[in-house]
């Protein structure tokens, strides 16, 4: 039920400008329709970019949340600390050491040609 859910949602924020412009559309480019028409179609844009970052949290807590929970001295570590924020913390540091793991495998393995 979750599933269907999410895949819900974003085919609303998918058609969320076309259902706008059908709205400017069905009130003749004047009225309550065209004002909501154009909200949503103005709107799009900012739901798009606070999804990326609002996605791109949920991924850092999620993922600190599995290292915290499954490397037994972290989560005795930072036992002191809030929980959302020491997921967060230890996927941020996991998430810089990732990247400096594939940037230094490029280097060392750059190919020759």
């Amino acid at each position: 039920i979750a599933t269907i859910g999410v895949y819900g949602i974003v085919a609303l924020i998918v058609r969320m400008d076309d259902f706008g412009l059908r709205l400017i559309q069905l009130g003749n480019g004047k009225g309550i329709l065209k004002a909501l028409g154009n909200f949503l179609v103005q709107a799009l844009p900012k739901v798009i970019k606070s999804l990326s970052v609002i996605g791109t949290l949920a991924l850092l807590l999620v993922s600190g949340g599995i290292f915290v929970h499954n490397l037994e001295f972290l989560h005795h570590v930072l036992e002191s600390w809030p929980g959302m924020l020491r997921d967060f913390v230890v996927g941020l540091v996991v998430g810089f050491v990732a990247v400096f793991v594939v940037k230094a495998f490029k280097v060392v393995f750059k190919s020759k040609g």
